[in-house]
């Protein structure tokens, strides 16, 4: 009998044994797994703190002016020839801007920086278009040489607009190569004079969804009138909306202008067209800081 209990009370210790053992390694378990989720929750809070970092930018402090910006052109135009025979391959009209802020010499630095970038950029282009003139060239007969003239490339600024606060410049581009007309568009660049900021659409406007509304509207009132609405393209309509882009408005005196190119809402017969709207009608959804009148 003695035996017996002997042999019973041994069992009971072995299953609280077990049991405790379970239970132990089941806390060691929850234990790692809570310092596993702490460990992968850490990580998301820092870039969280990363992410915000990034994108709370102080805005730019600007230099108040009592000149506007003065703008001056370097041209780069030329006719690219055949090494060899000495036939024209591509006309090449181009020039770039130069602005001068005695006031504040960075600003000025940081603009004539992105104009350079462009005629960087524009290099490639004509040594890519003058390759497929002479390719062209090279595939005419005798008969068809004759009438030869070369392609043509074309990247011309302008400045329209310069106040204290703003420079607005306008590049008109073409590319010829061959075809019944040239392919022209318009572009633009709406600098802050104070700082020498590109402007961007998120920079003028607090509400660029209802700003963008009120452009269209003043789009579709400026071509269903003469001398424009005899070259609508077949359901302008709907490309209203994609008239509107980084690149194609600038502020002047009077308001914003929006630059809207041939075959998006016109025919090539059309031309560019410049539609202006008022201040008066977007300073309820834009950045007082650029209302100008």
């Amino acid at each position: 009998m003695k035996k017996k209990l002997l042999l019973f009370g041994l069992g009971i210790c072995l299953l609280f044994t077990a049991c405790s053992g379970k239970n132990a390694a089941e806390n060691t378990k929850q234990q790692e797994e809570k310092t596993d989720d702490k460990q992968e929750t850490k990580p998301e809070k820092e870039e969280e703190k990363e992410e915000k970092e990034e994108t709370d930018f102080p805005e730019e402090a600007g230099v108040e002016l009592t000149k506007a910006p003065e703008v001056s052109f370097v041209d780069y135009s030329k006719n690219i020839t055949d090494e060899k025979t000495g036939t024209l391959l591509l006309s090449v009209t181009e020039n770039c801007p130069v602005v001068s802020i005695p006031e504040n010499e960075a600003a000025a630095e940081k603009i004539n920086m992105a104009f350079d970038q462009k005629h960087s950029e524009a290099q490639a282009y004509i040594e890519e278009d003058t390759e497929l003139a002479k390719n062209a060239y090279e595939g005419l007969s005798e008969e068809e040489r004759k009438d030869w003239s070369g392609y043509g490339y074309g990247a011309t600024y302008k400045m329209v607009y310069a106040s204290t606060r703003i420079l607005s410049i306008e590049a008109q581009n073409y590319q010829w190569q061959g075809t019944p007309h040239p392919n022209t568009w318009t572009s633009s660049y709406c600098f802050d004079a104070s700082t020498g900021k590109l402007l961007s659409l998120s920079d003028i406007f607090t509400d660029k969804a209802e700003a963008g509304k009120i452009v269209e509207e003043h789009i579709l009132k400026k071509i269903t009138e003469d001398p424009y609405k005899d070259g609508l393209m077949e359901d302008y309509e709907s490309f209203v909306p994609d008239v509107l882009t980084e690149d194609v408005f600038y502020l002047n005196d009077k308001g914003l202008v929006v630059i809207c190119n041939p075959y998006i809402l016109t025919t090539y017969a059309a031309g560019i067209i410049e539609i202006e709207v008022p201040y008066d009608a977007l300073k309820d959804v834009m950045n007082e800081k650029y209302i100008l009148d």
